[in-house]
């Protein structure tokens, strides 16, 4: 069994649900190092952080 060091767990709990589910199910079927663990979690986090970025900017027609 492999194990997850703690700090980077604790970072892959921080993602919504179906980004932890699909990173999780990918850990369970391929070994990874920490360093590309991490990678990992930052692309992911980067991705989510764009996605969310241009509705933020959105004008307000309130």
């Amino acid at each position: 069994m492999n194990t997850i060091n703690p700090d980077l767990f604790a970072k892959l709990m921080t993602l919504p649900d179906s980004a932890r589910l699909d990173l999780l199910e990918f850990l369970g079927a391929t070994p990874i190092g920490e360093g590309q663990l991490n990678d990992l979690i930052e692309n992911i986090e980067s991705s989510i952080a764009a996605m969310r970025s241009p509705l933020q900017n959105e004008p307000s027609y309130s």
